[in-house]
């Protein structure tokens, strides 16, 4: 769990990293900002799960770097930390999805209790997302795994897939990969060999009629993915049944 502390004010952030009990609070890395211009460079950089600023700053306002990155859907816990005792300031904080609105000065347990609930509270939204990602990637894996079986003769593009289960090319890559252990295209020319193996041992079809029929342009490329696949060329492997 980590925290980025944002405050124009040195003393000010000097004295949170002193006076937090970091490791009994869970967090285990502290960054520190002194304008919104460094907060959104850390953010970019590293991953940041809880997020304490004030609200006054030269460059950009408390308000406007929460709004930054709630833009960029960064799941981030933010708490403000502010001298203004101010129901508008409240307000607004409340509208961007503030965590705790809290006044300094601050007694050293009070702010310790609110980052303990902030670290419960951004633990949670990581089992969450983790649990969302597994929901959602899994039927996402398989739907994948049909359409290239159900159009294994035809020109398959991570476009193509994309398209058709609904998801971003990028990130249909990178949950297949991480899922499957197989880059999208490994796992076509996978496909495409099994069911190359299929016809080479039911039927007595050509070896150029299947190279096309699943899916490859040339005899010689389906020979060398075959090679690599099986071990032998399709010829070889024919006569070997």
């Amino acid at each position: 769990m980590n925290i980025l502390i944002v405050d124009d004010e040195i003393p000010a952030v000097l004295g949170v990293l002193k006076i937090v009990p970091w490791e009994r609070v869970g967090i285990k890395r502290q960054y520190t900002a002194y304008s919104m211009a460094e907060a959104a460079e850390l953010f970019i950089r590293h991953p940041i799960e809880i997020l304490l600023t004030d609200i006054e700053m030269g460059g950009g306002t408390g308000f406007d770097l929460i709004q930054w990155v709630n833009a960029q859907e960064k799941r981030c816990v933010s708490v403000i930390l502010s001298s203004f005792p101010n129901f508008t300031y409240a307000q607004r904080a409340i509208t961007l999805g503030v965590y705790e609105y809290l006044l300094k000065p601050i007694e050293d347990t009070r702010l310790e209790q609110s980052l303990l609930r902030a670290a419960a509270r951004a633990h949670e939204i990581c089992v969450t997302d983790a649990r969302i990602t597994r929901l959602v990637s899994n039927p996402l894996i398989e739907r994948s795994k049909q359409y290239i079986q159900a159009h294994i003769g035809e020109d398959i593009s991570r476009n193509s897939i994309a398209a058709h289960v609904g998801f971003s090319p990028e990130y249909l890559s990178t949950y297949f990969k991480k899922e499957t252990g197989m880059t999208l295209s490994d796992f076509i020319k996978a496909e495409r060999v099994a069911f190359a193996k299929q016809l080479l041992k039911q039927t007595n079809l050509p070896i150029s009629m299947i190279s096309g029929n699943v899916g490859f342009d040339s005899l010689s490329y389906f020979s060398a993915v075959f090679r690599a696949v099986v071990g032998c060329t399709p010829r070889e492997y024919r006569q070997g049944l």
